[in-house]
């Protein structure tokens, strides 16, 4: 059968059409009944009527129409006479085709196809499925984390004290302070702090001399064998020795003697400090030319000059003799302020 909707041919039986699912079960096919119609208008016309009385064309009386209007036409004889006169069915009459109606008859329940389409489609399915899914996950996530309107606040939830009374009450010890234990909170003053920062390098002074003194010791050991080992080594130390004098220098340059106070004590140590400098720069180019050497021993004489280029007439360092006179005498201690 074909769908009297999207002219879809379809199962006979079928409750709906499948291409448009318009409802074509419940409809059956009337047969065309035999009359005689305008050929102008398509309209009815009496077997009799010589003129169309919808549009006034005049009409050919049929051949063998019957005399009673209520008496169906007979059908064309077949065999002679004016009955084998045939209609032409290709020609031109300008009928309108007869279209079967359709009459909503009840809904087949045995048909196959009404079954088919009662069934919800898979769309339907699919959705269902997601939103119960989603369902579940927002369920579980509200009762897992519940919501707080005030996560995200910046305004306080507390009132603050601002009151000032008891400000700043009794303080008897502070921590982290340095204190006597008497309860009085001792804060150095500045020309304390420069005292303790000179002390500092005072030390640092006196070491580094004794490692000078080391390595001179060192040097009259090995410079002159066959150990390169050890002569790099030697080497390599005094180099270090040097920076480290050097570095404290220039701490030196730094310490704060705005106030004077102190201004002299740390004249002294920047003295000290240049000249244990002197006397590490002609070891370690001592160190340097016994490394370089391809035969120290050959070359002695001329790697103790260099040792000992800064000797005054007694055969001593003079660097060594000037630190070793005033270390002791230049010690920094502390002075009260006028």
């Amino acid at each position: 059968m074909i769908c009297p909707t999207c002219a879809t041919h379809i199962p006979d039986g079928s409750l709906r059409c499948p291409a448009c699912h318009a409802s074509v079960g419940i409809t059956m096919a009337m047969p065309a009944i035999q009359g005689r119609w305008c050929p102008s208008c398509g309209a009815g016309v009496g077997w009799h009527d010589e003129v169309c009385p919808s549009c006034g064309f005049p009409l050919e009386r049929e051949w063998g129409a019957p005399a009673d209007p209520s008496v169906a036409a007979p059908a064309p004889s077949e065999a002679g006479g004016p009955a084998e006169e045939q209609v032409d069915e290709t020609a031109d009459t300008r009928a309108i085709p007869r279209i079967e109606s359709a009459i909503p008859p009840e809904d087949d329940p045995t048909s196959k196809v009404a079954a088919l389409e009662v069934m919800p489609h898979t769309s339907r399915f699919v959705l269902a499925a997601v939103s119960s899914m989603l369902f579940v996950c927002g369920l579980a996530l509200a009762i897992t984390h519940p919501w707080n309107p005030d996560a995200n606040s910046i305004r306080a939830t507390k009132e603050k004290d601002t009151s000032m009374a008891g400000f700043p009450g009794t303080v008897e010890t502070l921590s982290g302070q340095d204190s006597d234990g008497s309860g009085v909170i001792a804060v150095p003053s500045g020309d304390d702090a420069t005292l303790a920062q000179l002390v500092e390098a005072y030390g640092k002074l006196g070491r580094y001399a004794e490692r000078a003194d080391q390595s001179e010791e060192l040097f009259g050991e090995v410079a002159f064998g066959s150990d390169l080992d050890g002569r790099t080594t030697g080497k390599r130390e005094a180099e270090a020795l040097a920076i480290d004098v050097s570095n404290l220098i220039a701490s030196l340059d730094e310490v704060d003697v705005t106030s004077g106070l102190y201004a002299e004590e740390r004249d002294n140590l920047l003295t000290l400090g240049n000249w244990l400098r002197n006397r590490v720069d002609a070891l370690s180019a001592a160190w340097k030319a016994a490394v370089d050497a391809q035969d120290p021993a050959a070359q002695r004489e001329e790697i103790m000059a260099i040792l000992r280029r800064d000797d005054d007439a007694s055969g001593k360092n003079a660097y060594k003799a000037y630190f070793d006179e005033n270390y002791e005498a230049w010690e920094p201690k502390h002075k009260d302020a006028e």
